[in-house]
């Protein structure tokens, strides 16, 4: 079994103000674009078959969602507001999110909602860890360094 990271787990408030930032993020990143694409295909009516572009880009903004989430852990660990946070979504013991954890956290995300939400309460737990973290074998850390004292008392408690 990996052992957990050194660095302390970011707790419910943490993660839920950088899910909110990236709702944001994401809400208007799509609303613009369709937008963009409603001012496009009035210029190109004449020219263009009609298709309902706007329509076509909400219907894929599951993907969207899931490309955005799943492109960031991989490239950076962290999404944008997780960024702004102060928090990082790695491997359990401190590796890197590859594709297929990204993609299976993810999922997990869907678990966790699935029953009014209880996956999401496992976070408020001494592990911080939600279903979807247990199911995709990651955890949130804090990126700040902290005082190595800290760290391991710290941990001591996580694991008790």
């Amino acid at each position: 079994m990996p052992t957990p990271s050194p660095l302390a787990r970011a707790g419910v408030v943490t993660r839920l103000t950088a899910f909110a930032i990236d709702a944001v993020i994401l809400s208007l990143t799509l609303a613009f674009a369709t937008w963009l694409l409603q001012v496009a295909a009035q210029a190109a009516h004449r020219f263009a078959p009609p298709v309902d572009l706007p329509a076509l880009l909400l219907t894929c903004g599951p993907l969207v969602v899931i490309v955005y989430l799943v492109g960031f852990w991989r490239a950076f660990g962290q999404t944008p507001g997780k960024w702004v946070m102060g928090i990082r979504v790695v491997a359990l013991g401190g590796g890197r999110v590859g594709i297929l954890r990204g993609l299976v956290r993810v999922f997990g995300y869907l678990i966790s909602a699935a029953p009014l939400y209880l996956g999401f309460v496992w976070i408020l737990g001494p592990l911080r860890r939600g279903w979807h973290d247990h199911m995709a074998g990651t955890e949130v850390v804090y990126v700040a360094a902290q005082p190595a004292a800290g760290r391991a008392l710290r941990l001591e408690q996580a694991q008790k």
